[in-house]
């Protein structure tokens, strides 16, 4: 009896351990995302009404977070890295798309006020919508919650055009974003 505890013991924490090593992995593995056939309308900031696939994510290199503008804790923080890294970036060029997790209230002038406290220059769309619209982008990314206050710190770094897409977890800093579409980048010309 005690032989078989123990292989059962050492079965489990097996299993235990596979299942960590296999979350670590997953952790800014590669993704190989495709977006829904039917085309989301957002509106972007400025209350321009754009295709969120056609306009914001065909043939680009992108980054993309997730905040609503109410938000007391990490969406000014996601929001100043995004700040960096356009900063950092200079002239490459790299779109960047902030999505508001709670449409309702996160109007374009919501997000316009809220994107001149952080400076965002051309090439950062800040994109609110239909609830529907924005739900079904939100789960075509992996990234839908039912509680606004449960949306992920994730950012996704992707190339539509060459399939390539990555997700950062956790709290991503700039550097880390940076170095995630400069693997992208190098990914998307290897291919």
């Amino acid at each position: 009896m005690p032989g078989r505890l123990t292989l059962i013991a050492g079965l489990l924490l097996a299993l235990v351990l596979a299942s960590y090593a296999a979350a670590a992995q997953s952790e800014g593995a590669e993704i190989d995302r495709h977006f829904p056939v039917s085309e989301q309308y957002v509106l972007d900031q400025n209350g321009k009404y754009l295709f969120f696939y056609a306009d914001l994510i065909k043939n680009k290199t992108v980054a993309i977070n997730f905040i609503f503008t109410t938000c007391t804790s990490s969406c000014t923080l996601s929001t100043a890295v995004f700040r960096q890294v356009q900063q950092r970036l200079g002239k490459q060029k790299v779109q960047l798309i902030t999505i508001s997790v709670d449409p309702v209230n996160d109007t374009p002038g919501r997000l316009l006020e809220f994107s001149k406290k952080f400076k965002a220059d051309s090439g950062w769309v800040f994109v609110t919508g239909e609830q529907a619209a924005i739900s079904s982008i939100l789960r075509s990314l992996g990234a839908y919650t039912g509680d606004n206050n449960d949306h992920s710190n994730m950012v996704i770094v992707g190339n539509d055009a060459k399939h390539a897409w990555t997700r950062l977890y956790g709290f991503p800093q700039a550097d880390e974003i940076i170095s995630a579409l400069k693997n992208i980048a190098g990914a998307s010309e290897a291919r």
